[in-house]
């Protein structure tokens, strides 16, 4: 093959009004959704991205992050040209236009055969609900077989994958929705809280509350895969917004040898992807978007599960981008361990990297974020312990944080009724993070920092690291190779100047090098 090769839309998809994009002199189309819009492509080697802005003659600023992985960048007659090195998702900025993904990926390795729905009823105008035809696919794909979605766009509720089955979305290819709740069966004896003005936000959004349906479900199932290069759209705005449901797009529970690949997830209702108590889960180059007035669409939340990757992996959405947590969803109580997040990109209106709010666990162990880069976030990096656990060896590594962040770190220890348990933290650490182009907030107080025993009003002048009490505190504290404004913090007075990192009474063996 040529060096790129642009996919094809999805039927229906919005062409953008913004931009024009050509990779290699190839025309690529650009999809609008909401107020930002991305092009797809594979690459097998360096590639040259054009992009032109629509009724603009010149480019007068302009933007590609990770910067690491642009070779060149620079305008020629009002076109912007970036040069690719090698596949992985950056982020265009030009002028004051809404951002611009380009998501560059390798080669797809295809999928020989399969079972097509459409044989077995399968509408892919999506005039027609096609569930009943896409589950007896998949069902008829259990113990080692493969569906395969391809040339259209199908409308759905609910679908289980059963063990050995896989689920191909080819290029060009949409499983969306239903914009009816009904299609998505609530767990027996649950309902949905989202949409209950009677609760208060902190329990009506709880995990252990809500997001009890969703459009994909895998259950207790083993050796599942979830492949391709289409779209899985959740029509999560007019679902939440219109109809108060709240379902996943995809929910991986008690479930075991997992992996999902490759696909663009898109326009959650709630949480988008919910690995809950499972174990050997997957999650490798995926894009999910969202819409990011619609709340609690985290990208992906790792709950009381084990051993799972998260690896090359994009989100844009409104909270937590990536987070691992135990919300006591399901009656399931397990403690998260050995959680590896590698070479994402992401970006969230709240917390882009995050360990907690939801902590209904003993413990919390091995958790690492690394070789990640981070933008246009509320928080950076955040570990809030709420419910009680000790949170052992949390580890960012390589941590790049671009433009348009307004917290470096947050990090509470505190609880949600004032009689409850509180929780610890010990190995805490931050290495070789940097944040080159990084203001300091006027006060570093966030939302969660009203639950520290203490109570701290909103903007109130709080340290950002603290534990709660001396039997509650940070023990373990380490910044390694932390540059901000490429200034090296070497100890607890230059970390606090120039990053506004401040350090409590109860954080105990802090080190700097």
């Amino acid at each position: 093959m040529t060096a790129a090769r642009p996919l094809p839309p999805p039927p229906g998809a919005r062409r953008s009004a913004t931009y024009r994009v050509r990779i290699d002199g190839q025309p690529a189309f650009v999809e609008a959704f909401r107020d930002v819009a991305y092009a797809r492509f594979e690459m097998d080697g360096p590639v040259v991205v054009e992009v032109a802005a629509a009724n603009r003659p010149s480019i007068e600023t302009f933007e590609a992050f990770p910067a690491s992985r642009v070779d060149d960048l620079g305008v020629d007659r009002g076109v912007l040209r970036i040069v690719l090195a090698a596949p992985g998702p950056v982020v265009v900025r030009v002028d004051s236009l809404g951002r611009l993904f380009l998501f560059g990926d390798p080669p797809a390795t295809e999928i020989e055969g399969g079972v097509d729905p459409r044989d077995l009823g399968a509408d892919p105008t999506g005039r027609r609900l096609s569930t009943a035809a896409l589950q007896a696919a998949l069902d008829g794909a259990r113990g080692g077989g493969v569906v395969t979605v391809v040339g259209g766009r199908y409308r759905s509720g609910t679908l289980r994958i059963p063990d050995g089955a896989t689920l191909h979305v080819a290029a060009g290819a949409v499983l969306q929705g239903s914009r009816d709740p009904a299609d998505y069966a609530l767990d027996p004896g649950t309902r949905e809280s989202a949409g209950d003005d009677t609760l208060a936000p902190d329990v009506r959004y709880l995990g252990r509350t809500m997001t009890f349906s969703r459009l994909l479900l895998v259950d207790r199932a083993a050796d599942v895969r979830i492949t391709g290069r289409g779209t899985i759209d959740g029509a999560g705005t007019h679902l939440r917004t219109r109809r108060n449901a709240a379902p996943n797009l995809l929910r991986v529970r008690d479930s075991e040898r997992v992996v999902v690949e490759d696909v663009l997830f898109r326009d959650a209702a709630a949480w988008s992807l919910h690995v809950l108590a499972s174990r050997e889960v997957t999650l490798r180059n995926l894009k999910l978007v969202n819409d990011r007035r619609v709340l609690n669409t985290d990208g992906v939340d790792v709950d009381m599960s084990t051993h799972v990757t998260i690896d090359g992996t994009f989100v844009h959405t409104k909270d937590d981008a990536i987070c691992v947590k135990a919300s006591g969803n399901g009656g399931f109580r397990r403690d998260p361990a050995r959680i590896a997040t590698n070479g994402c990109v992401v970006s969230s209106v709240d917390a882009a990297l995050k360990v907690g709010t939801e902590s209904d666990a003993e413990r919390f162990s091995d958790i690492r974020f690394e070789d990640c880069d981070v933008f246009d976030s509320g928080r950076a990096m955040s570990v809030v312990v709420r419910d009680g656990a000790t949170y052992d060896r949390v580890t960012f590594r390589g941590i790049r944080v671009g433009a348009g962040v307004e917290h470096l770190v947050e990090q509470v220890i505190g609880v949600r009724d004032p009689d409850a348990a509180l929780g610890s933290i010990r190995d805490l650490a931050f290495e070789d993070v940097t944040a080159p182009a990084y203001e300091p907030p006027a006060s570093p107080w966030t939302w969660y920092a009203q639950f520290r025993p203490s109570r701290p009003a909103e903007g109130a002048a709080v340290p950002v690291f603290e534990g709660a009490d001396e039997g509650h505190a940070v023990e373990g504290l380490r910044l390694s190779n932390v540059v901000v404004n490429g200034v090296r913090l070497r100890d607890a007075a230059t970390a606090a100047r120039v990053a506004g990192l401040t350090i409590g009474e109860h954080v105990r063996d802090v080190s700097f090098d």
